[in-house]
C-alpha cells in the first residue's frame, strides 16, 4: 500500500473501534491525528510506519474474531463469527480495550530507531541510561504514547467545558491509558518467555475456576494481561501471516539488522546479530519454534477463535523446512490454496534492497519525541 492508504487503513480501524464505546469522532481530525503518528516513525526497512498498521490490522482482526465489537461497534460479514464459548475473554475485555488496543498498536513502536535494545544498553546511549537499561525502547515509545494522547487524542475525545475535562463524558482516559501502556511494554522480547508464563498461569485459573468470582482488583490484572497478550501476537503476527507475506518481512527485518551490524562495527562494536544469508530457513525455524509456538499456543488456548494463528505457524515451518531442503519454496506454499507468484530466490538475502516503502520525508516532532540516540562517547559520520 502507498501511504495515503496506510493513512486511511488506519483512520478506519480507529473510527470502527471509537464506535464500540459509542465516540463520535470526525474524520479529519482522526486522519490529522494519525498523520501525527505516522510522522512519529522512521523509514526503517521492518520498524516503520507500515508495521504500525500491519500489527494494528492484526490486533483488529482479532479483537472482531472473538466478538469484542459485537455489541456497539460494526462488524464486517467477511470477518470470522465468534465462537460462544470464549467467556473468560469475552467476559473480562471491555469495549474500550478495543479502542485502547487499537490505538496501542499504532503507536507501539513510535519513534523507534532501527536499532534494538542490546544496541542502546552496549551504546551507552542516553535513552538507555534514562530507563536503567531496562526494556528501553518499550520505556520510550509508552512515553510517547502518554504525549500524543495528552496533546492530541484527548482534545477530540473527551469534551471539554471551559478548559477542563468533561466529567459526563463516558470515555474514561485513565483506563484506556492504563491498559495501552501495559500492553506496550509486553512487546519487550527479552521478557517474552516471562510473558508466556504468565498467560500459561492465566490459562491455568480460568480452567480450575480458582480465581471465581474475580474481585476488582483481579478483573483488571486479568483484563490487562489478556489485553497484553493480543498486541504482543499482533507484534510478530508477520510469522503467523501467510507464507508470501510472512517472508516479506523476514527480508525487511533481516536488512535492519544488518545495518545495525554496519553502525555496530562503525562504533567499534562487534555484530550482536550475524544474519547469515545461506542460512535464513534455519534462523527462522527456531525462531519459530522457540518463540512463536510457545507465544501463539498458549495464546490460543486461552482464546480458542485464535486457534488459525498457530495452525499458520506450523505451515510457515513446513514451508521454511522445504526451502532449507530443496533449496526453493514449494509451488504451493503450505497455508496457501493456490500457487505463489511471489519468487523468494534472492528475497531472503540480507544485503537485499527492497526495503519497506520510500514514504514522504519525516516531519520532524522536536526534541519531545526524538531523544539523541547516539552514545556519549561515540561520533558518527553520516555517508
Amino acid at each position: 500500500m502507498e501511504r495515503g492508504e496506510l493513512l486511511d487503513c488506519a483512520v478506519i480501524m480507529i473510527m470502527d473501534s471509537a464506535a464500540c464505546v459509542d465516540l463520535k469522532l470526525r474524520h479529519g481530525r482522526v486522519r490529522k491525528f494519525v498523520t501525527i503518528l505516522e510522522s512519529a516513525y522512521y523509514d526503517n526497512p521492518y520498524h516503520n510506519f507500515c508495521h504500525a498498521v500491519d500489527v494494528t490490522q492484526c490486533t483488529f482482526y482479532m479483537l472482531h474474531t472473538i466478538g469484542l465489537f459485537n455489541k456497539n461497534g460494526p462488524r464486517r460479514s467477511s470477518l470470522r463469527s465468534p465462537a460462544d464459548t470464549s467467556f473468560p475473554v469475552r467476559s473480562i475485555l471491555r469495549p474500550i480495550d478495543a479502542v485502547a488496543l487499537v490505538v496501542a498498536s499504532m503507536c507501539h513502536d513510535l519513534g523507534h530507531p532501527g536499532l534494538n535494545n542490546a544496541f542502546m544498553v552496549r551504546a551507552h546511549t542516553q535513552l538507555a541510561e534514562l530507563y536503567n537499561d531496562q526494556s528501553v525502547l518499550e520505556n520510550f515509545h509508552a512515553a510517547c504514547f502518554s504525549m500524543i494522547m495528552s496533546y492530541f487524542f484527548t482534545d477530540f475525545v473527551i469534551p471539554h467545558q471551559n478548559g477542563h475535562p468533561s466529567s459526563s463524558s463516558s470515555f474514561d482516559y485513565e483506563e484506556f491509558r492504563r491498559i495501552a501502556v501495559h500492553a506496550i511494554l509486553a512487546t519487550d522480547m527479552a521478557r517474552h518467555f516471562e510473558f508466556i508464563g504468565k498467560c500459561k498461569a492465566q490459562y491455568e485459573r480460568f480452567m480450575s475456576g480458582s480465581n471465581l468470582p474475580l474481585t476488582a482488583q483481579q478483573h483488571e490484572a486479568e483484563r490487562a494481561q489478556l489485553a497484553a497478550s493480543i498486541l504482543k501476537c499482533a507484534d510478530i503476527s508477520n510469522i503467523v501471516r501467510p507464507f508470501n507475506i510472512s517472508q516479506r518481512w523476514t527480508q525487511r527485518l533481516n536488512r535492519e539488522i544488518t545495518l545495525q551490524g554496519n553502525i555496530e562495527e562503525s562504533l567499534g562494536l562487534s555484530r550482536s546479530i550475524v544474519v547469515d544469508s545461506d542460512n535464513i530457513p534455519t534462523s527462522q525455524i527456531a525462531f519459530y519454534e522457540s518463540c512463536g509456538r510457545p507465544l501463539f499456543n498458549a495464546v490460543a488456548d486461552l482464546v480458542p477463535e485464535l486457534r488459525f494463528m498457530p495452525e499458520q505457524l506450523e505451515n510457515n515451518i513446513r514451508n521454511w523446512g522445504f526451502i532449507k531442503s530443496n533449496q526453493k519454496v514449494p509451488e504451493v506454499p503450505y497455508g496457501l490454496k493456490h500457487s505463489s507468484t511471489f519468487d523468494l530466490s534472492a528475497s531472503t538475502r540480507a544485503g537485499s534492497t527492497d526495503s519497506a516503502p520510500d514514504f514522504l520525508p519525516k516531519r520532524s516532532m522536536g526534541s519531545l519525541l526524538t531523544p539523541s540516540i547516539v552514545p556519549y562517547s561515540a561520533s558518527m559520520t553520516t555517508t
